[in-house]
């Protein structure tokens, strides 16, 4: 069968990264998500669900790049440069940085499809585009303040 281009796209994502690729691909071939390191081709920021899309849909009505955002059962994780989760700080969210891994599912598992309670809000593409977190930071702190309060 020949490669797709979405294939072929998230055997760049994967590479990118310094994923196991054949590792990857057969975890999706069966359904399942991928181990993909943190902390070489991006850092991920960690944000409460809630607050999480809240910042998504802050950064998209300010009309700023939003680079691959992945939903899961309790938080949203944004990738980002690499060495942002060395200087990341905001109230409620981590980041990951080198050493870490996420459990990611095809790039063609876009919500409302799931695998494992996990899906992309923006799926990785290629070239990738990273969200700049001084962007992020921003869309966060606002989508905080407003849901003071409202958080328990």
């Amino acid at each position: 069968m020949a490669e797709t281009k979405a294939t072929a796209c998230a055997v760049t994502w994967l590479a990118e990264a310094k994923a196991d690729i054949r590792r990857a691909l057969a975890a999706w071939d069966r359904g399942d998500l991928a181990p993909v390191p943190v902390g070489r081709a991006w850092d991920v920021v960690r944000m409460p669900q809630r607050l999480g899309w809240r910042a998504v849909h802050r950064l998209r009505a300010d009309g700023a790049l939003l680079g691959p955002v992945l939903h899961t059962v309790t938080h949203v994780e944004a990738l980002v440069p690499p060495d942002t989760a060395e200087s990341w700080y905001a109230p409620q969210s981590t980041a990951l940085g080198r050493g870490d891994c996420i459990a990611a599912p095809d790039p063609a598992v876009v919500a409302p499809l799931t695998v494992r309670t996990r899906s992309w809000i923006v799926a990785p593409t290629a070239p990738l585009v990273l969200t700049d977190p001084a962007d992020l930071l921003t869309a966060y702190l606002g989508a905080h303040e407003a849901m003071k309060g409202v958080l328990t």
